[in-house]
């Protein structure tokens, strides 16, 4: 069961877990999506196996939690188990506060984990607000965005150097760089409120981690305007890839606070880098090609070297 991908028939039959009543999601920690599903997950979350078999951890949960997870799972001895608490959140885009018990095995030499997570009583705010000063990389931590929990810009902007850096010293080395706004977000503020356009922020932060690797970088870098960078690329062509799969997360409608809200983004992107330039040189390359892709009429992406991608084929 654990490291093969469920098929039709093993999702309709339900899996090994489905008679414990807490819920159980197995990872594959490599790619970051889950294997397996119990009954009682689905429910806890309000969506069908078949749906959470689509998703990974990091669409159900704050992205710095399943850091801090892995890195105390790395520093386990064995297959030590390890808890922690967090915040689920459901298909109707509602925290869940949990309590996670999470042991990492080894079948046949495939390193997965297994976590059972029960419900915290109550709204789970003190369970959160101790959850992220122990267990987690806390929003309120210097370097991370206190409203998304995203690297802030300064954060940014150190691992950008030290990239800039590797790549002076190892000439097989590339990486990508993407600048990201929001179109007509202040129509959104305009229209809903600065609340909700809080959380439609939260939400693109959550669809942007869910893009990238471990390792890669996602920031807030101010406003409604966001960055990555993607570490280890092979060719320019994987940097036109990853700004496609941004397109297509965000093109589906954001659920907030119960309000469908549609949002598009403009992308300028930076790679294939050949000569060795500061940081706001780089920044300002990718900038540029966003206000490009802007320019052109938005949800779209555009290469520092002129060369675009169209948007999304679907209608929003």
């Amino acid at each position: 069961m654990l490291g093969i991908a469920p098929n039709t028939e093993q999702i309709n039959r339900g899996g090994p877990f489905d008679l414990l009543p807490d819920a159980v999601f197995c990872v594959d920690p490599q790619s970051m999506t889950f294997t397996d599903v119990n009954k009682a997950a689905c429910s806890l979350l309000g969506y069908s196996r078949e749906e959470l078999l689509s998703l990974g951890p990091k669409e159900i949960c704050p992205p710095e939690d399943i850091l801090a997870l892995a890195g105390r799972l790395g520093a386990a001895a064995g297959e030590q188990p390890v808890s922690l608490r967090t915040c689920h959140r459901n298909n109707r885009g509602q925290s869940v506060p949990v309590e996670w018990h999470v042991a990492k095995i080894s079948p046949a030499g495939t390193e997965q984990w297994i976590i059972v997570a029960r419900e915290l009583p109550g709204d789970g705010s003190a369970e959160r607000q101790t959850a992220t000063r122990t267990d987690s990389w806390a929003v309120s931590t210097p370097g991370h965005d206190p409203l998304t929990g995203l690297a802030d810009r300064r954060l940014f902007e150190r691992r950008l150097a030290r990239a800039m850096e590797h790549r002076r010293q190892h000439d097989d080395y590339r990486f990508a760089v993407y600048f990201i706004d929001l179109d007509n977000f202040k129509a959104i503020n305009d229209r809903f409120g600065h609340l909700l356009g809080d959380g439609v922020l939260r939400e693109v932060a959550w669809r942007l981690t869910a893009c990238v690797r471990p390792g890669d970088m996602v920031a807030r870098f101010g406003g409604d305007e966001f960055t990555l960078l993607i570490d280890d690329l092979h060719s320019a062509t994987d940097a036109e890839r990853v700004a496609q799969r941004i397109l297509a997360h965000l093109e589906r409608p954001l659920i907030v606070d119960g309000r469908r809200v549609a949002v598009a983004a403009s992308i300028g992107v930076a790679a294939d880098l050949r000569d060795f330039r500061r940081i706001d040189d780089l920044l300002h390359d990718a900038d540029r090609a966003m206000y490009r892709a802007k320019a052109q009429g938005g949800g779209s992406f555009v290469l520092a070297d002129g060369s675009s991608g169209p948007p999304p084929s679907k209608p929003r």
